[in-house]
C-alpha cells in the first residue's frame, strides 16, 4: 500500500471513529431527553466535537435516530431468524415479533422506544413498504407468504399489504397505549388475533 493510501484510509478510520462517537453521544442525549428536547450542544460536548461536526456526519437529530433505528431493526431481524426458524404457523410467528418488539421498550427505556416507532411514520423517512431497508418488513412478509405456501392463507393473500399493515397497526399500538405491560400484551394479542382472522382459511 502506498503513502496515499495508508493517510486515505487513515482519514477514512479517523472519520468513521468521529462519526461513532457523535452517534454514541447523541443516543445517551435521546435516552435522556428525548428527540424533541436533545440539545445539540450536550451531544457535541459529550463528543468532543463542533457544531459543524455533528451536522456533518448527521444534518438533522432525525437522521442519527435513523441510524438507531437501522441498527435495533437489524438487531431484532437476526434475532427473529432465529426465533422464527422452528416456527410452523402464522399466528405464532406474529406474536414471536409482537413480543420481541414489545421487548424493546424494556431495552431502551420508553422515551427513546417511542420516538424510535414514531420514525417510521415520519414523511422524510423510507416507507413500510420499503423491505429492502427494514428488515422486520421483510420478516413478516416472508412468514406471511410461507403461511399462503403451506394453505394456511387465503391464495388471493397480498404478502406485502398485509406485512406493512401488521407493522403499522402494531407500531402505532405500541406509540399509544400506555398500559402495564401485562394489560398492553392482551390488547396486542386482541389486534393479533383480529388481524390473523381476516388472513387464515376457516
Amino acid at each position: 500500500m502506498t503513502q496515499a493510501n495508508e493517510a486515505a484510509t487513515g482519514r477514512e478510520l479517523q472519520r468513521l471513529a468521529t462519526r461513532e462517537r457523535v452517534y454514541q453521544a447523541a443516543v445517551d442525549e435521546f435516552e435522556r431527553s428525548g428527540v424533541a428536547d436533545a440539545d445539540i450542544s450536550t451531544i457535541v460536548s459529550a463528543a468532543g466535537v463542533s457544531r459543524g461536526t455533528f451536522y456533518f456526519h448527521f444534518p438533522t437529530k432525525e437522521h442519527a435516530l435513523a441510524e438507531f433505528a437501522r441498527r435495533a431493526e437489524a438487531r431484532i431481524g437476526s434475532e427473529l431468524s432465529v426465533a422464527l426458524s422452528s416456527v410452523e404457523d402464522l399466528a405464532t410467528a406474529l406474536l414471536k415479533i409482537i413480543r420481541l418488539v414489545a421487548a424493546e421498550e424494556e431495552r431502551l427505556g420508553h422515551i427513546l422506544f417511542r420516538d424510535v416507532l414514531s420514525l417510521y411514520f415520519s414523511p422524510s423517512q423510507p416507507q413500510l413498504s420499503d423491505s429492502g431497508t427494514h428488515p422486520l418488513v421483510h420478516i413478516v412478509i416472508e412468514q406471511i407468504e410461507l403461511a399462503r405456501d403451506r394453505g394456511e392463507v387465503y391464495g388471493d393473500v397480498e404478502a406485502e399489504y398485509s406485512g406493512v399493515f401488521f407493522l403499522i397497526g402494531l407500531y402505532g399500538l405500541l406509540i399509544t397505549n400506555r398500559d402495564d405491560a401485562a394489560v398492553r400484551m392482551g390488547v396486542l394479542e386482541k389486534y393479533l388475533s383480529s388481524f390473523c382472522r381476516g388472513l387464515l382459511v376457516r
